[in-house]
Protein backbone atom coordinates (compact mmCIF):
# COMPACT_ATOMS: atom_id res chain seq x y z
CA UNK A 1 0.00 0.00 0.00
CA UNK A 2 2.97 2.38 0.46
CA UNK A 3 3.49 2.35 -3.30
CA UNK A 4 -0.18 2.97 -4.06
CA UNK A 5 -0.20 5.87 -1.59
CA UNK A 6 2.13 7.76 -3.94
CA UNK A 7 -0.28 7.51 -6.88
CA UNK A 8 -3.47 9.54 -7.66
CA UNK A 9 -5.53 6.43 -6.83
CA UNK A 10 -4.75 6.74 -3.12
CA UNK A 11 -7.64 9.15 -2.48
CA UNK A 12 -10.14 6.54 -3.69
CA UNK A 13 -8.90 3.70 -1.51
CA UNK A 14 -10.18 2.61 1.88
CA UNK A 15 -8.37 0.10 4.08
CA UNK A 16 -10.35 -1.91 6.63
CA UNK A 17 -9.70 -4.89 8.85
CA UNK A 18 -12.35 -7.16 10.33
CA UNK A 19 -11.40 -9.26 13.31
CA UNK A 20 -12.58 -12.88 12.92
CA UNK A 21 -15.62 -13.74 15.05
CA UNK A 22 -15.06 -15.94 18.06
CA UNK A 23 -16.56 -19.43 17.99
CA UNK A 24 -17.73 -18.94 21.57
CA UNK A 25 -21.27 -17.56 21.86
CA UNK A 26 -21.92 -15.23 24.77
CA UNK A 27 -24.44 -16.57 27.29
CA UNK A 28 -27.64 -14.86 28.34
CA UNK A 29 -27.74 -14.71 32.13
CA UNK A 30 -31.48 -13.98 31.97
CA UNK A 31 -32.23 -17.05 29.81
CA UNK A 32 -34.52 -15.03 27.46
CA UNK A 33 -36.64 -13.64 30.30
CA UNK A 34 -37.71 -9.99 30.11
CA UNK A 35 -39.17 -8.29 33.20
CA UNK A 36 -41.04 -5.00 33.42
CA UNK A 37 -42.47 -3.17 36.43
CA UNK A 38 -44.35 0.11 36.56
CA UNK A 39 -46.22 2.19 39.13
CA UNK A 40 -48.15 5.30 38.21
CA UNK A 41 -50.85 7.51 39.60
CA UNK A 42 -52.26 10.98 39.73
CA UNK A 43 -54.12 13.33 42.04
CA UNK A 44 -56.57 15.86 40.69
CA UNK A 45 -58.78 18.32 42.50
CA UNK A 46 -60.61 21.59 42.81
CA UNK A 47 -62.99 23.13 45.33
CA UNK A 48 -65.89 20.75 44.75
CA UNK A 49 -64.12 17.74 43.26
CA UNK A 50 -61.03 15.59 43.78
CA UNK A 51 -59.84 12.25 42.48
CA UNK A 52 -57.05 9.77 43.11
CA UNK A 53 -55.85 7.09 40.72
CA UNK A 54 -53.16 4.48 41.39
CA UNK A 55 -52.04 1.66 39.13
CA UNK A 56 -49.26 -0.93 39.32
CA UNK A 57 -48.11 -3.49 36.74
CA UNK A 58 -45.53 -6.26 36.69
CA UNK A 59 -44.84 -8.57 33.75
CA UNK A 60 -42.43 -11.40 32.98
CA UNK A 61 -42.12 -12.74 29.44
CA UNK A 62 -39.99 -15.40 27.79
CA UNK A 63 -40.21 -16.02 24.04
CA UNK A 64 -38.15 -18.64 22.21
CA UNK A 65 -38.70 -20.71 19.09
CA UNK A 66 -40.19 -23.55 21.16
CA UNK A 67 -41.89 -21.73 24.05
CA UNK A 68 -43.88 -18.58 24.71
CA UNK A 69 -44.53 -17.67 28.36
CA UNK A 70 -46.30 -14.47 29.43
CA UNK A 71 -47.16 -13.46 32.99
CA UNK A 72 -48.69 -10.21 34.18
CA UNK A 73 -49.96 -8.91 37.53
CA UNK A 74 -51.96 -5.69 37.89
CA UNK A 75 -53.41 -3.63 40.75
CA UNK A 76 -55.74 -0.70 40.19
CA UNK A 77 -57.46 1.72 42.56
CA UNK A 78 -59.44 4.90 41.94
CA UNK A 79 -61.67 7.17 44.01
CA UNK A 80 -63.60 10.30 43.09
CA UNK A 81 -65.24 12.70 45.55
CA UNK A 82 -67.94 15.21 44.58
CA UNK A 83 -69.19 18.00 46.87
CA UNK A 84 -72.68 18.91 45.60
CA UNK A 85 -74.67 21.36 47.73
CA UNK A 86 -72.72 20.33 50.84
CA UNK A 87 -73.43 16.64 50.10
CA UNK A 88 -70.34 14.47 49.62
CA UNK A 89 -70.66 11.73 47.00
CA UNK A 90 -67.83 9.24 46.56
CA UNK A 91 -67.14 6.73 43.80
CA UNK A 92 -64.54 4.05 44.50
CA UNK A 93 -63.34 1.23 42.22
CA UNK A 94 -60.59 -1.32 42.68
CA UNK A 95 -59.35 -4.31 40.70
CA UNK A 96 -56.66 -6.98 40.88
CA UNK A 97 -55.60 -9.51 38.28
CA UNK A 98 -52.93 -12.07 37.48
CA UNK A 99 -52.78 -13.58 33.99
CA UNK A 100 -50.42 -16.19 32.62
CA UNK A 101 -50.09 -17.84 29.21
CA UNK A 102 -47.85 -20.76 28.25
CA UNK A 103 -47.62 -22.05 24.66
CA UNK A 104 -45.52 -24.93 23.29
CA UNK A 105 -44.65 -25.07 19.58
CA UNK A 106 -45.55 -28.50 18.17
CA UNK A 107 -44.77 -27.85 14.50
CA UNK A 108 -44.62 -24.98 12.03
CA UNK A 109 -48.44 -24.91 11.99
CA UNK A 110 -49.61 -26.30 15.37
CA UNK A 111 -49.29 -25.01 18.94
CA UNK A 112 -50.54 -26.31 22.28
CA UNK A 113 -50.95 -24.25 25.44
CA UNK A 114 -53.31 -22.56 27.82
CA UNK A 115 -54.07 -19.59 30.04
CA UNK A 116 -54.75 -19.17 33.76
CA UNK A 117 -56.39 -15.98 35.04
CA UNK A 118 -57.09 -14.81 38.60
CA UNK A 119 -58.92 -11.58 39.28
CA UNK A 120 -61.31 -9.43 41.27
CA UNK A 121 -63.05 -6.13 40.61
CA UNK A 122 -65.70 -4.01 42.28
CA UNK A 123 -67.09 -2.78 38.95
CA UNK A 124 -67.74 -6.37 37.75
CA UNK A 125 -69.11 -7.51 41.15
CA UNK A 126 -66.26 -10.05 41.47
CA UNK A 127 -64.79 -10.89 44.86
CA UNK A 128 -62.65 -13.52 43.14
CA UNK A 129 -62.50 -15.21 39.75
CA UNK A 130 -60.46 -18.11 38.38
CA UNK A 131 -60.51 -19.02 34.69
CA UNK A 132 -58.51 -21.97 33.31
CA UNK A 133 -58.50 -22.34 29.51
CA UNK A 134 -56.21 -24.90 27.80
CA UNK A 135 -56.32 -24.80 24.01
CA UNK A 136 -54.86 -25.78 20.65
CA UNK A 137 -54.08 -23.53 17.69
CA UNK A 138 -53.54 -24.02 13.97
CA UNK A 139 -51.99 -21.42 11.65
CA UNK A 140 -52.81 -21.85 7.96
CA UNK A 141 -49.47 -20.20 7.15
CA UNK A 142 -46.16 -21.30 8.69
CA UNK A 143 -45.33 -19.53 11.94
CA UNK A 144 -42.04 -18.50 10.32
CA UNK A 145 -44.08 -16.09 8.16
CA UNK A 146 -45.93 -14.57 11.14
CA UNK A 147 -44.40 -11.11 10.68
CA UNK A 148 -45.95 -10.93 7.18
CA UNK A 149 -49.17 -12.94 7.40
CA UNK A 150 -51.21 -15.06 9.81
CA UNK A 151 -54.49 -16.93 9.72
CA UNK A 152 -54.87 -18.61 13.11
CA UNK A 153 -57.68 -20.76 14.51
CA UNK A 154 -57.65 -21.21 18.29
CA UNK A 155 -60.00 -23.49 20.22
CA UNK A 156 -60.00 -23.38 24.03
CA UNK A 157 -62.08 -25.23 26.61
CA UNK A 158 -61.91 -24.85 30.37
CA UNK A 159 -63.55 -23.77 33.59
CA UNK A 160 -64.75 -20.51 35.11
CA UNK A 161 -65.18 -20.14 38.88
CA UNK A 162 -66.56 -16.91 40.35
CA UNK A 163 -67.39 -15.60 43.84
CA UNK A 164 -69.49 -12.42 43.80
CA UNK A 165 -69.49 -9.38 46.08
CA UNK A 166 -73.29 -8.99 45.97
CA UNK A 167 -76.06 -11.43 45.01
CA UNK A 168 -76.56 -11.56 41.25
CA UNK A 169 -79.75 -11.33 39.19
CA UNK A 170 -79.68 -15.16 39.14
CA UNK A 171 -79.67 -15.27 42.99
CA UNK A 172 -76.09 -16.50 43.04
CA UNK A 173 -73.23 -15.56 45.35
CA UNK A 174 -70.84 -17.99 43.66
CA UNK A 175 -70.89 -20.39 40.72
CA UNK A 176 -68.67 -22.66 38.61
CA UNK A 177 -69.26 -23.42 34.95
CA UNK A 178 -67.39 -25.04 32.04
CA UNK A 179 -66.94 -22.83 28.99
CA UNK A 180 -65.25 -22.87 25.61
CA UNK A 181 -64.26 -20.42 22.90
CA UNK A 182 -63.27 -20.37 19.24
CA UNK A 183 -61.22 -17.53 17.77
CA UNK A 184 -60.14 -16.81 14.19
CA UNK A 185 -57.49 -14.14 13.61
CA UNK A 186 -56.13 -12.82 10.33
CA UNK A 187 -53.20 -10.44 9.89
CA UNK A 188 -51.32 -9.39 6.78
CA UNK A 189 -48.51 -6.84 6.33
CA UNK A 190 -47.88 -5.60 2.80
CA UNK A 191 -46.38 -2.55 1.10
CA UNK A 192 -49.85 -1.03 0.77
CA UNK A 193 -50.61 -1.37 4.46
CA UNK A 194 -51.71 -3.69 7.26
CA UNK A 195 -54.92 -5.57 8.04
CA UNK A 196 -55.66 -7.12 11.45
CA UNK A 197 -59.01 -8.88 12.00
CA UNK A 198 -60.27 -11.20 14.71
CA UNK A 199 -63.57 -12.97 15.40
CA UNK A 200 -64.25 -14.73 18.70
CA UNK A 201 -67.19 -16.75 19.98
CA UNK A 202 -67.54 -18.11 23.52
CA UNK A 203 -70.32 -19.59 25.62
CA UNK A 204 -70.99 -21.43 28.86
CA UNK A 205 -71.52 -25.14 28.25
CA UNK A 206 -74.29 -25.51 30.86
CA UNK A 207 -76.46 -23.03 28.94
CA UNK A 208 -75.67 -22.29 25.28
CA UNK A 209 -77.87 -19.18 25.34
CA UNK A 210 -75.17 -17.53 27.50
CA UNK A 211 -72.72 -16.49 24.80
CA UNK A 212 -70.50 -13.67 23.57
CA UNK A 213 -69.67 -12.93 19.93
CA UNK A 214 -67.03 -10.26 19.19
CA UNK A 215 -65.50 -8.86 16.01
CA UNK A 216 -62.48 -6.55 16.03
CA UNK A 217 -60.60 -5.02 13.13
CA UNK A 218 -57.83 -2.56 12.33
CA UNK A 219 -56.68 -1.39 8.89
CA UNK A 220 -53.81 0.91 7.98
CA UNK A 221 -53.62 2.00 4.34
CA UNK A 222 -50.60 3.78 2.87
CA UNK A 223 -52.11 6.43 0.60
CA UNK A 224 -48.88 8.12 -0.50
CA UNK A 225 -45.32 8.51 0.66
CA UNK A 226 -45.51 9.45 4.32
CA UNK A 227 -49.34 9.54 4.36
CA UNK A 228 -51.46 6.74 5.79
CA UNK A 229 -55.06 6.29 6.88
CA UNK A 230 -56.10 4.03 9.76
CA UNK A 231 -59.52 2.64 10.61
CA UNK A 232 -60.37 0.48 13.58
CA UNK A 233 -63.26 -0.71 15.65
CA UNK A 234 -65.11 -3.56 17.19
CA UNK A 235 -68.55 -4.80 18.20
CA UNK A 236 -69.84 -7.46 20.57
CA UNK A 237 -73.10 -9.30 21.13
CA UNK A 238 -73.25 -9.82 24.89
CA UNK A 239 -75.44 -12.49 26.45
CA UNK A 240 -73.18 -13.85 29.22
CA UNK A 241 -73.35 -11.29 32.05
CA UNK A 242 -73.70 -13.71 34.98
CA UNK A 243 -72.34 -11.29 37.59
CA UNK A 244 -74.89 -8.45 37.32
CA UNK A 245 -75.99 -7.23 40.76
CA UNK A 246 -79.55 -8.05 41.78
CA UNK A 247 -81.64 -4.90 42.09
CA UNK A 248 -79.75 -2.98 39.44
CA UNK A 249 -77.92 0.29 40.06
CA UNK A 250 -78.96 3.67 41.41
CA UNK A 251 -78.81 6.85 39.31
CA UNK A 252 -75.67 7.81 41.22
CA UNK A 253 -74.01 4.45 40.47
CA UNK A 254 -74.97 4.66 36.79
CA UNK A 255 -73.57 8.18 36.34
CA UNK A 256 -70.36 7.34 38.22
CA UNK A 257 -70.03 3.94 36.49
CA UNK A 258 -69.58 2.09 39.77
CA UNK A 259 -71.46 -1.02 38.62
CA UNK A 260 -71.65 -3.00 35.41
CA UNK A 261 -74.99 -2.55 33.68
CA UNK A 262 -77.01 -5.02 31.63
CA UNK A 263 -76.48 -4.70 27.88
CA UNK A 264 -76.88 -6.86 24.80
CA UNK A 265 -74.18 -5.17 22.76
CA UNK A 266 -71.17 -2.86 22.83
CA UNK A 267 -69.12 -1.16 20.13
CA UNK A 268 -66.29 1.26 19.52
CA UNK A 269 -64.62 2.82 16.51
CA UNK A 270 -61.67 5.05 15.71
CA UNK A 271 -60.17 6.55 12.59
CA UNK A 272 -57.48 9.01 11.60
CA UNK A 273 -54.73 10.08 9.23
CA UNK A 274 -51.00 10.14 9.81
CA UNK A 275 -48.52 12.14 7.78
CA UNK A 276 -44.78 11.85 8.35
CA UNK A 277 -42.21 14.03 6.64
CA UNK A 278 -38.78 15.54 7.23
CA UNK A 279 -35.24 14.30 7.55
CA UNK A 280 -34.54 10.58 7.39
CA UNK A 281 -31.66 11.15 9.81
CA UNK A 282 -33.87 11.23 12.85
CA UNK A 283 -31.87 9.03 15.20
CA UNK A 284 -30.08 11.90 16.94
CA UNK A 285 -31.02 12.35 20.61
CA UNK A 286 -30.79 15.83 22.13
CA UNK A 287 -32.08 16.07 25.73
CA UNK A 288 -31.68 19.87 26.04
CA UNK A 289 -34.75 21.62 27.51
CA UNK A 290 -36.52 18.28 27.94
CA UNK A 291 -38.99 16.85 25.45
CA UNK A 292 -41.57 19.62 25.31
CA UNK A 293 -39.33 22.36 23.95
CA UNK A 294 -41.04 24.78 26.29
CA UNK A 295 -38.06 25.70 28.39
CA UNK A 296 -39.95 24.81 31.57
CA UNK A 297 -42.62 27.49 31.00
CA UNK A 298 -46.31 26.76 31.36
CA UNK A 299 -48.60 27.40 28.38
CA UNK A 300 -52.37 27.70 28.26
CA UNK A 301 -53.95 25.47 25.62
CA UNK A 302 -57.39 25.89 24.10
Amino acid sequence: MRYVAKTPLSEYLKISFTKPMSDKVSTDKWNNWVFRASVNGYLNGEQSYNSTYLNGNFSANRVTEKWKINMRARLGYSIENFDIDDELISSENNSKSFNTLAVKSISDHWSLGGSLNFGSGSYSNLKSSVVVMPGIEYDLFPYSEATRRQLRLLYSIGYNSAVYIDTTIYDKTKEDHPQHSLMAAYEVVQKWGTIDLSLEYSNYLHDWSLYNLSLYGWIELRIAKGLSMNLGGGASLIHDQLGLVKGGASTEEVLLRRKELATQFSYFTNFGFTYTFGSIYNNVVNPRFGNSGGGGMNYISY
